[in-house]
């Protein structure tokens, strides 16, 4: 022991006998996992979101369950914490979060990882005593799935809905959303599934004497015919509804999920406009309401000039009034130039550019 430097003393001279860990069994984990702090605010982790999980937890969780290289799934992903550890641990990894700032911290926080871990010379680790491993994922992708990008604000999802479905909105206050086709429609929650709890305020708000009277003219026609419009639902929901009300109703129900491929929802346009030297360069055009057309057409677009009528410019837009002193609207089967000579006295540049449905985007360029 001696000669092996394993016998040493202490000040005191009393003896002790060094063991390395890797010759200890160890103590298994509690069930109760205490040694793992809470994240305090001061942590140097610490995203300031609400829910944030400490990276040591997530690294006990993922390393007991999962190998280098397996995949890591996170359907509440928050800030990302449990996809950051993924990444350092060499797993792969999808997260998903319905909260748009969720996603945007999660992203932020996965791109700062994926760069400091392409940089050899830094040691990183998730703890003190965890060397990081050599096979890492760092890439990653962000997809908008299920119309999420219309579903996660429920009040303008209720205005694209009744836009998309062609409703006659009625005011502020009614029972009823709308009316369409001699069908009054009620929009349910559209950020999840409609219950039967939801149809608490028609059972309630129904005007029950203009039922009687109805059915007193019309014995054997629906007291009121309706579509409850939702995202998702449980079944039975239209039978529970007219078991709950003591008149003959006619209920349709659609289900945005369920029909979605027949539901078009009006998108803004997107556009990637640059300066290179003295050009003024469109690189890229999304007409998304025309796209969704010709995808439902199965019809393919090769080069984005295809789906533009007409490109306008101003190259001194005060902030008000368009002014363009360039239009370039093509004839035939031409297409517009895409690129634009800018002038010696250009500022503040407005773009407008008009697809095939007539439907305009315009944008700024700053210059000069």
């Amino acid at each position: 022991m001696y000669q092996e430097g394993r016998l040493y003393f202490s000040s005191t001279g009393q003896p002790y006998i060094k063991y390395y860990l890797d010759e200890r069994p160890g103590v298994a984990a509690a069930t109760i996992w205490s040694e793992i702090g809470i994240l305090s605010p001061t942590a140097v982790e610490r995203l300031d979101y609400p829910t944030q999980k400490p990276a040591a937890l997530l690294e006990r969780i993922i390393k007991a369950s999962s190998n280098p290289g397996d995949l890591v799934f996170d359907c509440f992903m928050g800030s990302g914490t449990t996809q950051a550890v993924a990444m350092k641990l060499g797993r792969r990894f999808i997260g998903a979060d319905i909260n748009l700032g969720a996603v945007q911290t999660a992203t932020k926080r996965l791109i700062s990882l994926g760069a400091e871990l392409h940089q050899p010379q830094r040691k990183l680790a998730l703890a003190d005593d965890i060397e990081p491993p050599t096979a890492r994922y760092t890439g990653f992708e962000v997809y908008n799935i299920n119309n999420y990008d219309i579903f996660r604000n429920p009040v303008e999802a209720k205005d694209l809905l009744l836009q998309a479905l062609e409703v006659n909105r009625l005011q502020a206050g009614s029972l009823f959303d709308g009316e369409k086709d001699g069908r009054m429609v009620k929009l349910m929650p559209v950020n999840r599934i409609a219950t039967r709890q939801d149809l608490n305020e028609l059972i309630t708000g129904f005007d029950y004497k203009a039922f009687e009277r109805r059915q007193a003219e019309q014995p054997t026609q629906p007291v009121e015919r309706l579509t409850l419009v939702c995202m998702g639902h449980e079944p039975g929901l239209a039978a529970h509804l007219q078991r709950e009300v003591a008149y003959k109703l006619d209920v349709e129900v659609v289900d945005i999920l369920r029909d979605k491929q027949d539901i078009q929802f009006k998108r803004d346009s997107e556009a990637k406009i640059v300066v290179q030297g003295d050009q003024l360069v469109i690189e890229r055009f999304y007409p998304l309401n025309l796209l969704g057309k010709l995808s439902l057409q199965q019809e393919h677009v090769t080069d984005w000039r295809e789906l533009v009528e007409s490109v306008m410019i101003d190259w001194n837009y005060d902030g008000a009034v368009l002014q363009p002193t360039v239009t370039d609207i093509p004839e035939g089967e031409a297409l517009v130039a895409g690129r634009y000579a800018i002038p010696a006295d250009a500022g503040t540049i407005r773009v407008k550019i008009t697809d095939l449905l007539a439907e305009s985007l315009e944008q700024e360029v700053k210059y000069g």
